[in-house]
């Protein structure tokens, strides 16, 4: 599913709150990821902080790059790789999805609203969708 003009502005719009809150919520993301999914942390080995801080900083670089598929693509494709050969398997993307919801409800609070959270939804599927089909993820 394609993110439409609306819903990146509305994304957009929302990083620089995000971006306030990016060590806190950089941390209780894992800690959301794994009280959702406890057997994915496994995956994790080393420091959550920092894993944590590349994850949103990560997160806010393809929210930048999503009206440019041209410089989307090699972002994504490098990401799908390193992702595949530490064991993320496809099923791995809803839970990861699901603890971003609630990390970024709790980093926004009653700015998260219904309609900013349908944008991130729809990235975040589209981003999803993307990695698992560039990096052959079963």
């Amino acid at each position: 599913m394609a993110v439409s003009a609306a819903d990146i502005r509305k994304i957009r719009e929302s990083l620089p709150m995000i971006r306030e809150q990016i060590a806190p919520a950089s941390s209780s993301f894992y800690d959301n990821l794994f009280a959702i999914a406890p057997e994915l942390r496994q995956l994790f080995r080393g420091d959550l902080d920092d894993q944590g801080m590349r994850f949103m900083s990560t997160l806010a670089t393809i929210a930048d790059l999503l009206d440019d598929p041209e410089a989307l693509g090699p972002e994504l494709e490098g990401l799908a790789r390193a992702h595949a050969g530490i064991g993320v398997r496809a099923a791995h993307f809803a839970p990861m999805g699901s603890a971003l919801m609630v990390t970024l409800g709790e980093a926004l609070g009653p700015a998260f609203t219904p309609d900013l959270q349908g944008a991130w939804r729809a990235a975040y599927d589209n981003f999803a969708a993307e990695m698992i089909a560039r990096g052959g993820l079963t």
